[in-house]
């Protein structure tokens, strides 16, 4: 199959070329108009597949209480916003249902199901802080522990790829190297950790910051914070939900300037409410009512997540944070590929994943392929 359009993002820069694409992967670039194709999309742009490391639900269903149909649903869901792969992202929960959602998530990744690719399992929470919580349930929050997290491995058929971390609750960083050690990457988030403290957990092996800004210290002139430390460590990527709701899109420009276009990881944080209308809706584990900005709250008012899509993210970035096209497209692309060590997604060269999305100018996903299928 060959696809084309004049602006196609290969090399950090639109240009004109023919894709080829052949058992599910890109095995050739060519000039424009070089050989007969199966679609022209002319003046569209044609981008990596987006991915998202931090979405923790959909259309009601929350992976900390995990169901087989829900999973297939919101897999079948995300290549309408551009989304060919994401991780499974759980929160704060009893362990008991942690554990067996871990195990149902690992039988559906391994179905290998039509639709956005399910790259693993991302951990957030329970081994954060009390006084960042955020929405985190307070009573059930726990100190990290290596071997809970050798239990939720097991559980997880080794497919948990991403954990954040509260580093100041995280004894001698035990848990940090356990994971480092043990090719699980870890973020830096929900935390009242200082500066040099998110400087130690660097040195150990943290190579991010889980939604900057919020759930944090924040940053005053004398104490930079994690807030700070994020901002500033050139070497770690920071997550940013671009929506100017979580954080002022005058702060977002911040953090965009920042991470520049290689640290930055746009994320959406997109809950259970994903889907769903504007209401009040009581679900396992959380009473959250849905606005009609998109975002949940709780009964105190309390950020509760987002309905948040990618596409959104990446057009937000580029209108709301005067971000340049490289910077918001790599932050949605290539970083979160780079930052989990897979080399094969994230860009459109030869040899990757034929995980590729036709959008117009207004950021309206026109196609989706995955593994060189199209899905829409």
């Amino acid at each position: 199959m060959i696809i084309q359009s004049t602006r196609v993002w290969i090399d950090e820069k639109f240009q004109s070329a023919q894709l080829e694409i052949k058992d599910n992967k890109i095995v050739g670039i060519h000039e424009y108009n070089k050989y007969p194709v199966d679609t022209d999309y002319k003046d569209e742009r044609i981008l990596p597949g987006l991915l998202d490391i931090h979405a923790h639900g959909f259309n009601g269903m929350d992976s900390n209480y995990a169901t087989a149909d829900g999973l297939k649903h919101w897999i079948a869901s995300l290549p309408k916003e551009g989304v060919t792969s994401f991780l499974v992202t759980t929160s704060t929960a009893p362990e008991a249902n942690l554990l067996e959602s871990y195990e149902l998530i690992s039988k559906v990744i391994d179905e290998k199901l039509p639709g956005a690719t399910p790259l693993g399992i991302h951990v957030e929470g329970p081994q954060i802080s009390f006084d960042f919580k955020g929405a985190h349930n307070p009573y059930l929050i726990q100190k990290p522990n290596v071997e809970q997290f050798k239990r939720y491995q097991e559980h997880a058929q080794n497919k948990i790829k991403l954990i954040c971390i509260a580093p100041e609750m995280d004894e001698n960083h035990e848990l940090i190297k356990y994971c480092v050690n043990n090719n699980v990457k870890v973020t830096l988030g929900h935390t009242g950790a200082k500066y040099d403290e998110c400087v130690q957990a660097m040195h150990d092996g943290a190579r991010s910051f889980t939604h900057t800004f919020n759930g944090m210290l924040g940053v005053h002139h004398r104490e930079p914070g994690s807030a700070g430390a994020a901002l500033a460590l050139d070497d770690m990527y920071a997550e940013l939900i671009c929506d100017g709701v979580h954080v002022h899109y005058a702060v977002a420009k911040t953090v965009v300037r920042a991470k520049g276009k290689d640290k930055l990881i746009l994320v959406t944080d997109a809950v259970q409410i994903k889907g769903l209308k504007p209401g009040i809706y009581d679900m396992p584990g959380r009473w959250v009512e849905v606005k009609e900005d998109g975002c949940g709250r709780l009964k105190d008012g309390r950020l509760a997540g987002s309905s948040n899509k990618m596409i959104t993210m990446l057009k937000n970035c580029i209108e709301h944070c005067d971000a340049e096209e490289v910077v918001a497209i790599n932050a949605a692309t290539k970083n979160p590929a780079r930052f989990l060590g897979l080399d094969t997604k994230g860009e459109i060269k030869l040899n990757n994943d034929a995980d590729v999305i036709v959008i117009d100018d207004t950021y309206q996903v026109i196609q989706t392929y995955i593994n060189g299928n199209p899905v829409l």
